[in-house]
């Protein structure tokens, strides 16, 4: 009996034993709550990772959409740019091709006018050879440059035009005017230092300062001859061709030709 007693008091302290390790094993209700809150604790800082992840990732596609629309915008404003250009250089291009076959058909026109504007001038010249000796240094000056000119060829098939006709006109204004002006005459050998008056092409008289010596040019003699008594008119003449005085009737001699 007492050995049976012994062996269940044995095993009664050895469950007793047991039990207490187990008991001390099981976490308590505080630490099950701590760990519970960590847990929480780091799934709420893994999801506000991932929270944050996700928020990068839709900045980063946000902003690859604005330079994605951007590039877009630029590929259509360069494709208008070279429409554009492309559209420039046709232009240019036909221009070119125009001014080519203008340069072309201008080379035709200027075989025909340059040789035309030669005749021109040297019929002018023999025009001012022949016509009454007034302003001889000048005109054939006049016409010397133009002759020159012709001859340039960075100068314009129109401007060479021009300066002939301008040329032209000026001889045609002489045969409508009068003028006053001073040059040195040869009368019998001799020189003379005298005012001149220009009546249109068909008179040309000449006074000393003094008015002690009038001459007037012969065409048919080609050259300078005396005549007295054209004093008095003669001043008159000048003044008029200064505009001193309003134009009146004037005696002059003329030659008949």
């Amino acid at each position: 009996m007492n050995k049976f007693y012994s062996l269940f008091l044995i095993s009664f302290i050895t469950i007793g034993l047991t039990s207490q390790e187990v008991v001390e094993d099981t976490p308590t209700r505080a630490e099950l709550i701590d760990t519970a809150i960590n847990l929480e604790a780091s799934s709420s800082s893994a999801a506000a990772n991932r929270q944050d992840t996700i928020n990068n990732l839709d900045s980063q596609i946000i902003f690859l959409t604005g330079e994605i629309q951007y590039l877009s915008q630029q590929l259509d404003l360069t494709n208008i740019y070279n429409r554009q250009l492309q559209e420039l250089i046709d232009s240019q291009n036909s221009e070119i091709k125009s001014i080519n076959e203008q340069m072309e058909a201008l080379d035709e026109t200027n075989r025909g006018i340059l040789p035309k504007l030669e005749e021109m001038v040297n019929i002018l010249a023999e025009v001012i050879e022949k016509d009454t000796p007034f302003l001889i240094e000048e005109r054939s000056q006049r016409v010397n440059e133009i002759k020159d000119l012709l001859t340039q060829s960075n100068i314009s098939t129109s401007e060479k035009f021009r300066r002939v006709f301008e040329a032209y006109q000026i001889e045609n204004e002489y045969g409508r005017t009068v003028e006053a002006y001073r040059d040195e005459i040869i009368v019998d050998g001799q020189n003379y230092n005298v005012e001149i008056f220009r009546l249109g092409r068909v008179g040309l008289y000449g006074r000393t300062a003094d008015g002690d010596y009038t001459a007037m040019y012969s065409r048919s003699e080609n050259k300078w001859i005396k005549v007295k008594g054209i004093d008095d008119d003669l001043v008159i003449a000048l003044k008029i061709a200064r505009k001193e005085i309003p134009p009146s009737l004037i005696k002059l001699p003329l030659e008949k030709i």
